[in-house]
Order: structure tokens, then sequence, then C-alpha cells
């Protein structure tokens, strides 16, 4: 029974591009294998099967008569096989009706199932069937998403299967095993179940053109350092038949690509790796089109089979409704004919009925206006769906292409290099702020109610200048910029600094946006002051394109861009107002907007500030003082891209410093123990070790070394294990190389 852990995802999660919707489609795609292998491998009675297989017919009609038929056969096997006291016929009579419930996605029906085959076997023990009984178990918390008790009944199962079991049910054991390890990168024992697969299904006559085990046996060599060995067995994936004759078979051939790539790259033949790189990378794009076109279908199917199912067992239910009401008139008349009484008592009964046919109507309308509420849902999420592929296609080949377009022109002609590099720099801005944008948004909505803002000094009338400059210099469209600040506010506030530049940033840039040859006015004022807090007033003003009347109820929405022509002419995410709005909540604020189609808008918002005072423990920023000597200061750099390492160490050693490189945590922590180091850059996201474990052990036996995370990640989402892990400070990639120069300077003089 083949674990729906496969070589598919095995290939994302080695390349850090595994995502929701590719585990999601792994799941239903290799459930099928293994419901068609528990099938193959029982020993259920031949007499017994065709009854069952009888009932499955009629159970699937979704007729109530067929239905009850269906289970009247099943009740008859059930008592006929408890009767005999033949216990391992009933056995895997039960997995085989598990099986059939877990394939109509009646989960509580498959469970109650697996449920008896427990307590048969408490009293009736049969160790093979144990075995049976435990993969089983181990499909079913599969199929659920449970991947921890999925895990636990697989070795549960191996332990009985290689004992009790005949070879003929072991084959697929070591291929749940070696996935099993695969998905652990624990490459020994993914080496070894995998000889042991090749071994018995050889001895048991099975197929011996086997590329996928060939395949895992080649990546743990790769793993193991022995080459030799790994190319032989990538020579046999080429040679098996799947391969040759298979075109369509991407994800096979997109692996075999990957592994032989980077085995010339461990050779150094780079021209061959990176040729092998790229037909890997051809044909993981192929797979990703199929995938997703399959994925879509299987939703749809999985959605209109749930659906049925829901109104079937609504006409369970009523028909069962019928047959106690033809029981309760039957009674009623005979009792109408004995005596008087009955007649009071058939009023009762009848006033019972009613009243429960009510509810239970009352029921039927509940559930079916939840059924369309689910189904509104469902189209809303489409809808939603579709709009973020849209924007997030658009908003990412743009900028793209403009990279592309510009390294080819530098290539060409370098006469405006200096140009073309501003231009790059805001292509990779444009970027670096959409994913800052999609990002954010996943963080606020993760908060509730539980943000805690940070509290940084700084002065408002630098940034709103600052910010200013920066959005005019951006989009400029011919607009003057007008700053009208309140003298009267103090010099240093304290604040969630990063929340405030997000809202101010997202406002004064669509300002920009839609203005053209116009005016933006960005105004400040002090609305009280107290001893320890400011409320300031935020007025963002434009004479761009306006907001109509019937739109502004929208423009919160995500992905909201007014109309196809507005995107078109101005371009953007749709993102930002969607922002602002969950940002302000965070502090009980909301924004207020003021707009007249062709005439301009005016937004405002309010804001309560920490007044700063000397004794005030905030997070001042770093104070940086001159190093004299760079080349004493040794950094660590913990990365596992290669191409980071590049870039990240000569940016250091262009400032002079001496520059170390780990490829992931464990590696890190062997170097800290071997030599000195004023500093440890650490990335998070890596193979075998990551940054949190690799900085709390560094942290417990070298406490002096300052730990700095240079990471992708969101520090708001993981604060409490960047704290756990003695994490000093958090620079986010693509980081900012003068802030990068400036932690250096904090931490090592």
């Amino acid at each position: 029974m083949k674990s729906t852990e496969s070589l598919r995802g095995i290939f994302y999660a080695n390349k850090g591009l595994k995502s929701s919707l590719c585990f999601f489609w792994c799941l239903v795609f290799f459930l099928v294998i293994q419901f068609s292998a528990i099938s193959q491998q029982t020993a259920i009675d031949t007499v017994v099967l065709k009854e069952f297989e009888n009932a499955k017919k009629l159970l699937t009609q979704k007729d109530y008569d067929l239905y009850e038929k269906g289970n009247q056969i099943l009740n008859k096997l059930e008592k006929k096989l408890i009767s005999e006291k033949n216990y391992d016929q009933l056995l895997y009579l039960y997995l085989e009706i598990s099986y059939f419930y877990l394939t109509q996605y009646d989960y509580n029906s498959s469970q109650k199932t697996l449920d008896k085959v427990g307590k048969v076997l408490e009293k009736h023990n049969n160790n093979c069937i144990r075995g049976e009984y435990y993969e089983h178990l181990a499909v079913f918390y599969n199929a659920m998403g449970k991947e921890d008790l999925d895990e636990k009944y697989t070795l549960l199962s191996e332990k009985y299967l290689t004992q009790y079991a005949p070879k003929e049910k072991q084959v697929d054991l070591y291929y749940n095993l070696t996935l099993l390890y695969l998905k652990k990168e624990d490459w020994n024992n993914t080496l070894l179940n995998s000889l042991k697969f090749l071994k018995i299904n050889e001895e048991t006559g099975g197929d011996p053109d086997q590329p996928e085990i060939d395949l895992f046996i080649a990546e743990s060599y790769y793993n193991l350092n022995q080459f030799d060995k790994a190319f032989a067995y990538l020579n046999r994936v080429k040679q098996s038949d799947v391969f040759i004759h298979h075109d369509d078979d991407f994800l096979l051939k997109s692996r075999y690509y990957l592994i032989l790539g980077d085995l010339y790259e461990k050779q150094k033949k780079y021209k061959e790796a990176a040729i092998n790189l790229k037909i890997a990378n051809e044909y993981f794009k192929e797979r990703l089109i199929y995938r997703v076109s399959k994925l879509n279908k299987s939703l749809n199917q999985k959605r209109e089979l749930e659906v049925k199912n829901i109104q079937f067992q609504s006409v369970i239910k009523e028909n069962q409704l019928k047959n106690e009401n033809v029981k309760y008139k039957n009674y009623l008349l005979v009792l109408c004919l004995i005596t008087i009484v009955s007649l009071l008592i058939l009023l009762y009964f009848q006033y019972r009925n009613a009243k429960f046919k009510t509810s239970t109507n009352n029921l039927l309308n509940e559930k079916n206006n939840l059924l369309h509420k689910a189904n509104a849902e469902l189209e809303a999420a489409l809808t939603v769906k579709k709009k973020l592929l849209d924007t997030i296609s658009h908003e990412l080949r743009t900028p793209i292409y403009t990279l592309n377009g510009l390294l080819h022109l530098m290539k060409e002609d370098q006469t405006n290099y200096e140009k073309n590099i501003e231009q790059l720099q805001s292509s990779v801005q444009n970027l670096y702020n959409l994913s800052g944008n999609i990002i954010e948004i996943t963080v606020l909505d993760s908060f509730d109610n539980d943000y805690i803002p940070k509290k940084d000094i700084f002065s408002l009338k630098e940034m709103l200048s600052k910010l200013l400059a920066l959005v005019k210099k951006n989009r400029d469209n011919n607009n003057s910029e007008i700053l009208v600040f309140d003298d009267t506010i103090p010099e240093k506030l304290i604040f969630d600094e990063a929340k405030l530049y997000q809202v101010l940033f997202s406002l004064i840039d669509n300002a920009f946006k839609f203005s053209k040859n116009g005016k933006v006015i960005v105004e400040a004022s002090k609305i009280s002051e107290t001893e320890n807090k400011t409320e300031i007033l935020f007025v963002i003003k434009d004479n761009g394109i306006g907001i109509a009347s019937e739109i502004k109820d929208k423009i919160y929405d995500l992905f909201f861009q007014g109309s196809d022509k507005i995107n078109y002419e101005y371009g953007g995410s749709g993102l930002g107002l969607t922002l602002v709005k969950k940002t302000l909540a965070l502090f009980d604020k909301t924004i207020t907007i003021d707009s007249e189609p062709n005439k301009g808008t005016r937004i405002s918002f309010s804001l309560d500030f920490e007044n700063y005072a000397e004794h005030h423990e905030v997070a001042e920023p770093l104070k940086t003082k001159e190093i004299l000597d760079p080349s004493k200061v040794r950094i660590l750099l913990a990365e596992d891209n290669k191409i980071n390492q590049l870039i990240t160490k000569k940016i250091l050693t262009n400032k002079g410093y001496t520059c170390d490189v780990a490829n992931n945590g464990l590696e890190a922590c062997n170097m800290v123990s071997d030599n000195d180091y004023s500093l440890i850059l650490m990335d998070i996201m890596m193979p075998i070790m990551d940054g949190f474990e690799a900085s709390e052990y560094i942290s417990k036996f070298k406490p002096d070394i300052p730990i700095v995370a240079l990471t992708a990640i969101s520090e708001d989402v993981n604060k409490e294990l960047f704290v756990a892990a003695k994490i000093k400070k958090v620079l986010s990639k693509p980081v900012d190389v003068d802030e990068l120069y400036k932690t250096i300077e904090y931490y090592c003089v």
C-alpha cells in the first residue's frame, strides 16, 4: 500500500518550492494508488468478496431502496462470518468496507469500521492482519492530513508485516519506508529500504523495471558522496522502459536531470550541470501545468461528490421518516378499533409526529441554507484566487521583463550603465514591495488580538520628508509635492516605525500614481497632547482621477483596482488600501476617504504616539562606531544558497572584513567550535540543521558571539522562535547593505 509521500513531494522539498497546492494534488493522486494496492493485497475469500462487490454496487447507486438492500447484504454477511467464527474473513471484510467508505469521502463510517477491526483483533489476534490493519490506519490518517499518525502506523505495520506477513505483502511496505526516510533525508535508511524493495520485488516476480526506486537509490548515493554508484543507478533509470517510452512522465525526468546536474556540479563540470538543470526546469514547468489542471478537476469532482452525498443523506432521512410514519399510522389504526382511548392516543401521536416533522424540515432547511452559503463562499474564494493569479502574474512578469531586457541591453551596450543600474534597482524594489505586501497581509491576518506594537524612536518630520522624496523619484508624473508639518509636534516620538512607514508609503504612493501634472499635499497636525501621548492627524490630498462613489465600499477588498481600464493604465497589485486598513485596525483606528471623480482625493486618519523621554526603555536606532581595522573582524556566514553565499561574501570582503562560509546549521556549529568569530550571519531555512536550532546550540557554548539572522521569513510571525534562539537582530532579505554594515559596526566595535 504505497504512501502518499511520492517522488513528486520530494522534488519540491529539495528545491524549496513545495506549496500547499502541489502537496494536496500529490495527496489526492497517490491516495488512488493506495486504495488500488489494498484491494490487491488482501486475502479475502472470493465468495465473501463477491458478496461485498454486489453490496458496493447497490450502495453507490444513490437510491434509498438500493442503499438499504446493500446494507442488508453487508449486515447478513457480517452476521454469517461471526456465527461461523470466521474472524479472519470478518477482519478482511471490515478492511474492504473501510476502504470503500474512504473512497466516498465518508470519513466517519470509515473510522467506525476500522474501530471494529481493532476490537475484533483484541479478542482474536492475527499478527499478519494486524500489520495490514495498521497499514489501513496509515492510509486513513494520511487522507485526513494527520502526518504524525500516518508515520506512526506505517512504522507499526513494518513491525508486524516483516515478521508475520508473506513477502508479497512486504513489497509496498519497503516502498512506504523508502519514502518515509527520503522525506526525513535519512539517506542510509532510504538506501537500505530501496535495496530491500528491489530484492523482494525480484523474489516475488514483480516488475523489474522500477525507475523511481532506482532514482531514490541514485539520490541516496549522491548524498552519501558515492558518485560512481549514483551515476550507475541514474543510467538504469535512463534505460528503463518508463523513461524511454513515456515522454509525459515529467516528474521522473525532471528529477533525473536534476540529480544528474547536481552530480556534474559536484565534479565541477559546470557546462554539463547547467544543461541538465535547464532540462530539469523545463520538465518541472510542464509538470506544474499538468498538476494544476488535474487539481482543479479533482477539486471539482470532490465537491460534486460531497454535494451529492449531502443530498442523498437528506433522501435517506426522508425515507426513514416515511417508514416511521407508516409504522405509527398502523399502530394508531389498531388502537382506534379497540377503544375510544385509542383515539386520544392517536391524536397524541399525530401531534408528536407533526412536531417531529416540523423540526426535521427546519433542520433540512437549515442544512440547505448552509449548503448555499458554502457554495457562495466557494465561488467568492475562486474569484479571489483568479484575481490573485492575474495580479501576481502581471506584477511579477512586468519587473522580470524589465530586468531581463536591461541585462541584455547592458550586455550589448554599456554606455548607459548608471541609468540601467537605476532601472534595475527600481524593478528589484517593485518585486520586493510586492512580496512584502503579500507577506504583510498574511502577517496582519495572523495577529488577531495578540499584536504587541514595537516601540521605535524616530523623527516624524524626517520620515515624511524622505518618503516624499522617494515616492517622487519613483513616480514623478510631473507632480509637485508640499509637506505641511505642524512645528508643535515633538521632535522625537515613539511608535511602530515600520507599520507607520507602510501606511504612509502606500497612501502617498497612490496619490502620486493617480495624479499627473498635479499637486500632492501631505499634512501632519497635532490634535491633542498630554504628558505621555500626542494624537496626530495625517491628511494626504491630491487632484488626480478620484474615486467613484459606487466603488468606495469596495476599494479595501483584496486586489480591487476600480476597473480594468484603471488597472491597465496605472498598474498596481490592489493590496495597498487593504494593507492600510488592516494596519490601522491594529491600533483601533480607521481611515476616512473623501473623493470626487476627476477632482481628487482627500485621505485622513489619526494615530496616538508616545512622547519620548530620556528614561524610556525602547529600541533606539543602532549607534555605530567606525571599525579601525576591518580585517580583524571575522564573520561566519551560514547560508545554503550558493549565489547568496557569493554575493554576501563579496559585500563583506569589499568592506575589508574576513568571511567564512558554512553551507548549513550543522556545519556552522562545527566551525564555531573550532574558530573564534566576531559575528555570525545566520540564514534560517537550511537543510540538515536550520538556523534556529544552530543559533540555540551556539548560544549555549559561545554566548558572547552575537548572532544576526539574515533571512526571508517574517520576524513578526516567528518572534518567539527568534527570541528562544538568542538571535540579537533580524535582517530581512534582500538585505539593505548600509543596514548590514551598521549592524556589523554596532556588534563588532
